[in-house]
């Protein structure tokens, strides 16, 4: 299996691309919070399955951190079903080639976040390269 980002930096955007594409399609049939509720129960059944059948071997990693590591998890576990609910409601009124790049404008967030609390270095090619990929997401969405 490689081990750089690239591949799966790839495979990212195309698993997400379609996956918009998919939920865009699941709105004709169901509206917005059928759709939310039915693809996080989903997720859920597929997450606890994993976790029951993983757990044994992460167990030992997972507890030695204390509860912090967990606190975290569950912080990003309410905050990415809270985007998740905000983009299929935004998806439901509006064109997936609209709706689906202008979600895509937030790595200016994570670039501003790392900045301020995880002391990562600024840049102004950094800064620079983020806010034109904005700008580029921003013009697909007119």
């Amino acid at each position: 299996m490689p081990k750089g980002p690239g591949f799966f930096i790839a495979l990212t955007v195309v698993l997400w691309g379609a996956a918009g594409f998919i939920d865009k399609l699941t709105l004709r049939y169901l509206g917005p919070n059928e759709t939310f509720v039915v693809r996080m129960g989903v997720n859920a059944a597929i997450c606890l399955a994993i976790f029951f059948w993983g757990w044994p071997g992460v167990r030992p990693s997972a507890t030695a951190g204390g509860k912090l590591p967990v606190l975290l998890i569950a912080a990003s576990l309410v905050l990415t079903m809270a985007a998740v609910f905000c983009y299929i409601k935004a998806l439901s009124s509006g064109e997936a080639m609209r709706i689906v790049p202008l979600s895509s404008t937030f790595p200016l967030v994570t670039f501003l976040l790392a900045l301020a609390f995880l002391g990562e270095t600024f840049s102004w090619v950094k800064l620079a390269g983020t806010v034109l990929i904005c700008a580029g997401v921003g013009l697909l969405a007119i």
